[in-house]
């Protein structure tokens, strides 16, 4: 074994080059400049030279824009092909692509405030695809749902879980996010959303981008979303809200079937039910397991805990239809 001793500076960050590297070769600096356009000409720094250092310091570990001047500054700096910044630039140039937000009352007079990029939302989807994460004529599975974030920003509003903060609304495809809108805290998840939805798929259409099926939450139990999804996606599977016509005919069910989920047991079934007093009916697959306590439900009149996933899939398993690695 030869050792050997070298003097130069040895950069624990090292890999980042190769990315540096790779960032430029993809040309992602003219593919950001096309979308966000080309700044003064007396300007030091460009869009796509934010975007690259802003995501060298998330590879490197940071987690705020703060850290390329405190604990990353020495690694970042023997990064080749890049023009490092301060975090005060990076978060006035981010600052710069803001578009303001949206105010809408609801008919409770509830004021929802949201904040819409277009111009950002169509940038992410085409460097996803000039990434090859992901395909042009390929369909996808697509998830939605709305995550609370916690923040005691200045602007932030109280939700129902009597934390201040904002609730934006993240559409997925696998582990990437292709369409995002920020909400306040007090927005309800249901309001307008089948027109973010709308949205969603439209982005998604212009690059030929086909959803085979659709996934969410209670939050998108709505007449108007399941149209919505419906006519977007070939399937979809959305977590059902119950009303008191639903739960007697889930209650007449005299055959369930014994299935693992995960490392739970739990019966399943499906009924066809029409929601909203609509014509149309929809197969709804049901899950139930006993509680915990054992005690009766003096509404159920049983001691089961019931789950609900309307769909518009026919052919698939109970069991299939409620394990999430199955849909996703």
């Amino acid at each position: 074994m030869k050792v050997v001793t070298s003097d130069d500076n040895i950069n624990s960050f090292g890999g980042l080059n190769f990315i540096s590297n790779e960032f430029d070769k993809l040309k992602l600096p003219e593919l950001i400049t096309s979308h966000l356009g080309i700044r003064s000409k007396l300007a030091t720094y460009e869009y796509h030279d934010i975007i690259k250092n802003s995501w060298m310091i998330l590879f490197a570990g940071g987690d705020c824009a703060e850290d390329i001047q405190t604990n990353l500054k020495t690694e970042l700096s023997n990064i080749l092909n890049i023009k490092l910044c301060s975090a005060d630039t990076i978060l006035r140039l981010q600052k710069n692509l803001n578009l303001g937000k949206e105010v809408h009352l609801s008919k409770a007079g509830t004021v929802n405030e949201f904040s819409k990029n277009d111009i950002l939302n169509c940038l992410n989807i085409d460097i996803l695809l000039k990434t090859k994460q992901l395909e042009s004529n390929k369909k996808y599975d697509l998830d939605f749902d709305n995550q609370f974030i916690a923040c005691e920003k200045y602007d932030a509003k109280k939700s129902y879980k009597m934390k201040h903060g904002y609730f934006p609304g993240i559409a997925t495809i696998g582990k990437n996010i292709v369409y995002l809108e920020n909400r306040n805290g007090n927005s309800n998840v249901k309001f307008k959303q089948e027109e973010t939805l709308e949205q969603v798929y439209k982005l998604l259409n212009n690059n030929e981008i086909k959803i085979k099926r659709s996934r969410m939450d209670c939050g998108s139990f709505t007449k108007e979303i399941i149209k919505t999804v419906e006519k977007n996606s070939d399937h979809f599977f959305i977590r059902a809200q119950r009303c008191a016509e639903l739960t007697s005919q889930i209650h007449a069910v005299s055959s369930w079937t014994k299935v693992t989920v995960g490392f739970k047991e739990v019966e399943v079934s499906s009924v066809e039910y029409q929601p909203f007093g609509e014509e149309k009916a929809y197969r709804y697959v049901v899950s139930r397991e006993a509680n915990r306590s054992g005690q009766i439900d003096v509404f159920q009149q049983d001691s089961f805990i019931y789950r609900a996933i309307i769909t518009n899939d026919w052919l698939m398993s109970d069991k299939d239809v409620i394990e999430p690695t199955s849909v996703t």
